[in-house]
C-alpha cells in the first residue's frame, strides 16, 4: 500500500509539473498572438447585422429583426467572407441594414474591429 501512494505522488507531481510547463507556453503563445497582431486596411462587402443573431440576420429578409436587436441593446457588425466584424462607429449605418455594403477602413486584428472610414450600399447589377 505503501508503494502505491508513493508512485501515486510521484505520478501527481509530475502531472503537475506538466501541467504548468503547458500553461506557461501558452502565456508565451498568446502574448505572441497579442503582439505579433496589428491592422491593415480593409475593403470588405457583406451584410450590416446585430450582435445578437449575427449570420442568421445577415441578409434583406433580418434587416427588422437585426433592426430590434440593435434597440435592445446589440451591436451592428458586419457579416462578410462568413466572419463577423466589429464595427467602431455606426451612426448612420443602421439606414444600410438590409443591403448588401461595402465598408472600408482599417480592421484591428487583435480585437476584430473595423475602424470604419465609409459606408455606401452595394448597387446590384
Amino acid at each position: 500500500m505503501k508503494r502505491f501512494a508513493v508512485v501515486f505522488a510521484v505520478l501527481a507531481l509530475v502531472a503537475l509539473s506538466v501541467a504548468a510547463a503547458c500553461d506557461k507556453d501558452k502565456t508565451k503563445q498568446q502574448a505572441t498572438v497579442a503582439t505579433g497582431s496589428g491592422t491593415r486596411d480593409v475593403s470588405l462587402t457583406g451584410f450590416l447585422t446585430d450582435s445578437y443573431c449575427g449570420a442568421a440576420n445577415a441578409s434583406e429578409k433580418g434587416k427588422a429583426c437585426a433592426l430590434d436587436c440593435v434597440k435592445k441593446g446589440a451591436k451592428l457588425q458586419l457579416y462578410s467572407d462568413d466572419r463577423l466584424y466589429n464595427l467602431d462607429k455606426v451612426e448612420a449605418a443602421e439606414k444600410h441594414v438590409g443591403v448588401q455594403v461595402k465598408v472600408t477602413g482599417t480592421l484591428d486584428e487583435a480585437t476584430n474591429t473595423i475602424k470604419v472610414a465609409s459606408i455606401e450600399q452595394v448597387k446590384k447589377s
